[in-house]
């Protein structure tokens, strides 16, 4: 491929959303650390690529449609895709949002699909940062006073942690130890856990170690 020799600064043409993609991405690296940078930033931008090619008739769901549908599982069932689909298209998720969760979820049309692994995906549209997330978890899937057992709690943070790299598998350990004994859970019993609240600090509040 030629490249253009660039004489002078007027050749440079800086895309306009170049240092908003660089600083959120630089953001991250930093909170998260990560042991092998490359392989971190294929996936962070391979993700970034899927996210932004949600299509103008994409419709974010909404933390009350995915517990309408939740409301009409039985635990532990497996639906087939088809039906899935129509069980949220019941409750007003947009057809071209189910298609895009389809898409990144790669889950098949034909197959029998865990609802949880297709709502906790659509779950993490519901907001941008991990807190409100969370929070939104005991909202969609929780019982009265959003309460969640813990068992459960821990199942839908396991398939969150699919999505957010950041909820590593030692993280998710450590959480699960730090839940044990509680029967149930609400989301101010979680939000002050150690390990949680590290990763609910907001990307924006991470700040580069000094040189």
């Amino acid at each position: 491929m030629e490249v253009e020799p660039m004489y002078c600064a007027e050749q440079i043409k800086v895309p306009p959303n170049l240092a908003d993609v660089l600083k959120a991405y630089t953001k991250e690296v930093i909170r998260q650390q990560p042991a092998d940078i490359l392989e971190f930033s294929a996936k962070y931008f391979a993700h970034l690529a899927k996210a932004s090619d949600m299509s103008s008739d994409f419709i974010p769901p909404t933390v009350s449609q995915i517990r309408q549908v939740n409301v009409q599982l039985r635990a532990n069932q497996l639906l087939p895709a088809g039906q899935l689909m129509e069980l949220c298209k019941g409750t007003g998720v947009h057809e071209g949002t189910l298609k895009k969760v389809w898409q990144l979820g790669n889950f098949g049309t034909d197959a029998k699909l865990n609802p949880l692994e297709v709502l906790v995906l659509m779950l993490t549209m519901t907001a941008n940062e991990l807190s409100t997330v969370i929070s939104n978890m005991f909202r969609a899937f929780g019982g009265e006073g959003s309460r969640l057992e813990t068992p459960t709690f821990m199942q839908l943070v396991t398939l969150l942690s699919k999505w957010d790299s950041s909820l590593t598998v030692q993280k998710c350990n450590a959480l699960k130890e730090s839940v044990e004994g509680s029967e149930t859970l609400v989301f101010r019993d979680v939000k002050d856990i150690p390990v949680l609240q590290e990763l609910l600090t907001p990307a924006a509040d991470v700040k580069a170690p000094e040189s």
